[in-house]
């Protein structure tokens, strides 16, 4: 009995004073050492059993204010420390813990988002923690000058081994291994043009696999209201990836050093819209290479291959003085995109480049293209080439009556294959177009019609330079020249459409003798 009462009272003195003075030291002591925040806690529990603490409705204050209120709160329903070895604090002044679990955890507010990393703080304690666990973790935060806004939604976070010797720098470079599982990351860029949101993620460091449901790439403004906000022209793009998956990803290496590594990347669909409103002026700068891209990348990429199973791509681009925008279509996309590496390894090794891919041109043609390019060739030379089956002419009027301000009024596209090597600088190649009974008219700019005497005049001269027929009765199969200067403000996709219509232009258009041009 004098034993069960001893045990009482040790009990009920950690209950009525220990736990309260436990608290009180906790909070002083954060607070004392904090410059930006203050804590509060409700309550404490000491298991002595257990060799652990667990602290109940734990809220944290910014003390700076925005509107009179906090610019920041955190709230957690709450901490819960097991194994803690408390010789080793208590002898050591180190810090050995089994297991941390924080529960419910949500933070709101505004803060300053840093635009110059500070130096990190640098522990004064050798802390081991075997297992952190976070789970429901919500966060909604936007900087306090822009409109930059991060959001989670149901975040779930498992740390194993976390070591921080002392001296070391508390950074994400501390956390080696980690799984996590998100419902939904959201982030508003600076400028508010465009909002990025993944959900469905999860993460295994054991299996080093990364997935997502989707992700998408969402602009805050309709085509033209986005054009609108900006002086030179410039793309919009609105774009949805589902079934996504990286292998043989470390996403510790990637938060550490920006490294992307990666032996496969599987996209199972991909929805993507373009629209660009040519009436602005341009910024006139030049465009990176697509090679140039992948060397200046600021880590190190390494990505074997990353799948397309299935995609859709619409360009849309509104010209000068045109009443409407043009459009192209890409349907039923699959495609391959392989060796995409700055390993300078590659500067004294042979290594290639480039993508394959399939897809349906307005949703009628197979189209089939295949890129190769050697990597750190100092002209960026790159080959290109590809194949389209047949379909009828008229099938592009929705690009051309736009664009080029003409249509297609008969005509059967009946096969096409393309060569081209392009660098830097130039591309040239050959282009076979298989045509026949193709006729065109022109299109007033402001009202659409062919009937007025201006367009019904270009249209015969139109038709009479056009051949309408390759072969024509009688002859042999004419062979397109390509050969196009690069402009060096356009990227990859416009230079690669402009080479193919130097070839079709000079396969379809007779010169001033007869010859074709």
């Amino acid at each position: 009995m004098a034993i069960i009462a001893i045990v009482l009272v040790f009990l009920l003195s950690v209950k009525v004073f220990v736990e309260p003075w436990a608290k009180k030291k906790i909070q002083t002591a954060f607070n004392a050492n904090s410059d930006n925040y203050l804590v509060k806690i409700e309550k404490v529990h000491i298991s002595i059993l257990k060799s652990g603490i667990e602290l109940e409705n734990i809220t944290l204050f910014s003390k700076q204010e925005y509107g009179g209120f906090p610019n920041l709160t955190g709230e957690m329903v709450s901490i819960n420390f097991k194994g803690i070895k408390l010789l080793k604090v208590i002898f050591k002044k180190d810090i050995n813990i089994h297991e941390v679990s924080i529960f419910n955890t949500r933070i709101v507010g505004k803060m300053p988002f840093q635009k110059k990393a500070r130096a990190p703080k640098v522990s004064s304690l050798n802390i081991s923690i075997d297992n952190l666990f976070f789970d429901k973790l919500v966060v909604e935060i936007q900087d306090a000058s822009t409109p930059q806004a991060y959001s989670i939604k149901d975040g779930v976070l498992k740390v194993y081994d976390l070591q921080v010797e002392k001296l070391d720098t508390l950074s994400l470079n501390i956390i080696k291994h980690f799984d996590f599982d998100v419902q939904e990351l959201r982030e508003v860029l600076p400028d508010s043009m465009y909002t990025l949101t993944v959900t469905g993620i999860n993460y295994s460091a054991t299996s080093n696999t990364l997935s997502a449901s989707n992700f998408s790439i969402q602009p805050n403004y309709t085509d033209y209201e986005f054009s609108a906000r900006h002086k030179f022209e410039i793309d919009r793009i609105e774009a949805g990836f589902s079934q996504i998956s990286f292998h043989d990803f470390s996403a510790a290496e990637y938060i550490q050093s920006g490294n992307l590594i990666s032996s496969f990347i599987e996209i199972g669909e991909m929805d993507m819209k373009i629209f660009r409103d040519n009436r602005k002026v341009s910024e006139h700068v030049n465009k990176p290479a697509f090679q140039d891209m992948i060397y200046n990348y600021p880590g190190t990429i390494n990505i074997d291959s990353i799948g397309i199973l299935s995609g859709n791509i619409t360009y849309t681009e509104h010209v000068e003085k045109a009443t409407a925008p043009g459009m192209i279509s890409f349907s039923k996309l699959n495609a391959l995109i392989y060796k995409i590496t700055n390993d300078t390894i590659y500067k004294t090794r042979k290594a290639y480049t480039g993508f394959k891919a399939e897809a349906l041109l307005m949703g009628k043609a197979k189209i089939t293209t295949i890129l190769k390019g050697r990597l750190f060739d100092r002209q960026n030379t790159f080959e290109v080439n590809g194949s389209l089956s047949g379909m009828d002419a008229n099938e592009l009027n929705p690009l051309l009556e736009k664009i080029a301000f003409m249509s297609v009024t008969s005509g059967k596209i009946d096969a096409m294959n393309f060569s081209f090597t392009a660098n830097n600088t130039k591309a040239t190649g050959q282009m076979n177009l298989l045509y026949h009974r193709l006729n065109v008219a022109f299109k007033n700019k402001r009202t659409d019609k062919t009937t007025a005497i201006n367009e019904r005049v270009k249209s015969l001269i139109a038709n009479m330079e056009v051949l309408d027929s390759n072969p024509m009765p009688g002859k042999e199969v004419r062979v397109g020249i390509i050969d196009y200067q690069r402009n060096p403000e356009k990227f990859l996709f416009s230079y690669c459409a402009k080479s193919l219509m130097s070839g079709i232009k000079s396969g379809i258009i007779k010169d001033i003798k007869g010859k074709t041009k």
